[in-house]
């Protein structure tokens, strides 16, 4: 007997439990690098939740994992939604996972009520979206959307040397198929804002329209080798000491451009890193962002001069690699608005909001309507244990999300 589907929120919260029982880390975090043996753990896990309900499973050469829901109309491209399960080293419970835990529950949702779509139905866990242990990030989607070759990313390297490609096969992640569009009518992905707005203002459900333009930078210092007692400080050629100033520089250049623009210096890698030695080598990673593209591009350009300052000041050479960009996307217009129709029909507040984050639906908003939408956290920390959503706040972003499924898959 079909019934009207309705998001179970006790069985949601549940599942995020179970799944932070997976690389657990202090104060109650999660840490599932993208293709470690954590990661394969909580894709088996969502592989056993999803086998009561009769999804048909298919896993790409990247590591993608398809779950679809068939239909009456086969033939009619899927509505896809989902997100990602593998985390930051220092992650919380929620970022991505509950993307994938909510789409999991709609899928459930709709089983216990009976209910069947004229469209199929795409539950979707993308593979290394933090790009945390290997770059870039979104790394699934761009191979599934084409804008990163499959043989590049197989090639990638961890700080280990371990490669994409082994690092599949090792965890058993390395599909059949072939990394493609599959045709989907429509892409929804629900997501923590990672931002204080929607606590501070009380909004229920975050309409994302869109993303920052975000570019990628490294940064590659090369000094010179010396002894860090016998050299005297003005005769150091220190890439350590030069990148310092670099992070700086960066930073300022992100606090010129809020309350639009963001930057960020995140990792670095140092050579010899030894004790006593002046540093000859050092490596950074590095982001600018804007809502404006143009702003975007004139922040990038304003880290290069900052750069270039640096290495003549100290007399080191600076070599600068901008591999990757994201954004700035403009989502689905008509899907936004359903998102905001189905969000007030359950009598839920809803705000406008653009992503200052890159996100899996920025690679798939090319291939068919994407859209977003966002559920608070706590004080808008994210990428940390003490990262937070409650069950109430999950399981309305999940009914809002079952909603316009339901439209959408007619």
């Amino acid at each position: 007997m079909t019934r009207t589907p309705e998001i179970d929120a006790d069985r949601l919260w549940e599942a995020h439990r179970l799944m932070a029982e997976i690389g657990p880390i202090p104060g109650g975090g999660s840490r599932r690098l993208a293709l470690s043996p954590e990661d394969a753990a909580a894709r088996a896990l969502l592989l056993d939740w999803t086998r009561p309900l009769g999804l048909a499973y298919a896993q790409d050469a990247i590591g993608n994992m398809f779950f679809r829901r068939e239909g009456t109309a086969p033939a009619e491209g899927a509505v896809a939604f989902g997100s990602h399960l593998d985390t930051v080293p220092e992650g919380g419970r929620f970022d991505g996972v509950s993307g994938v835990l909510c789409a999991l529950e709609v899928m459930r949702a709709l089983h216990e009520a009976g209910v069947t779509t004229r469209r199929p139905l795409e539950l979707v866990n993308w593979t290394n979206e933090e790009g945390s242990r290997f770059r870039p990030a979104m790394m699934g989607s761009r191979v599934f959307a084409a804008d990163m070759s499959l043989k590049d990313a197989l090639a990638v390297r961890d700080n280990d040397g371990i490669s994409v490609e082994q690092a599949l096969k090792e965890t058993g992640q390395a599909g059949p198929l072939a990394p493609s569009p599959r045709g989907w009518s429509a892409w929804l992905e629900l997501h923590i804002e990672q931002g204080p707005v929607m606590e501070a203002t009380g909004t229920d459900i975050g309409v994302v329209t869109g993303t920052m333009h975000a570019r990628y930078l490294q940064l590659t210092v090369h000094g010179e080798p010396s002894h860090g007692g016998a050299t005297a400080m003005e005769r150091r050629h220190d890439a350590l000491a030069a990148v310092a100033e670099a992070i700086l520089a960066i930073e300022r250049i992100g606090i010129a451009a809020e309350p639009r623009g963001r930057s960020a210096a995140s990792w670095i890698e140092n050579e010899p890193n030894a004790r006593g030695s002046v540093p000859n080598l050092t490596r950074l990673s590095a982001d600018v962002r804007h809502e404006d593209p143009e702003a975007a591009i004139r922040m990038e350009a304003e880290v290069k001069a900052a750069l270039e300052a640096i290495a003549t000041r100290r007399k080191v050479r600076i070599e600068l690699d901008p591999y990757a960009t994201f954004g700035p996307t403009v989502f689905d217009a008509g899907l936004c608005s359903l998102l905001r129709q189905k969000a007030e029909a359950r009598q839920l507040s809803t705000r406008d909001m653009v992503a200052a984050a890159g996100h899996d639906s920025v690679l798939v908003n090319p291939l068919c309507p994407s859209a977003m939408l966002f559920v608070p956290c706590k004080g808008g920390i994210t990428h940390n244990p003490a990262e937070y959503a409650s069950k109430e706040q999950l399981a309305r972003g999940a009914q809002v999300l079952l909603d316009a499924v339901l439209t959408l898959a007619k």
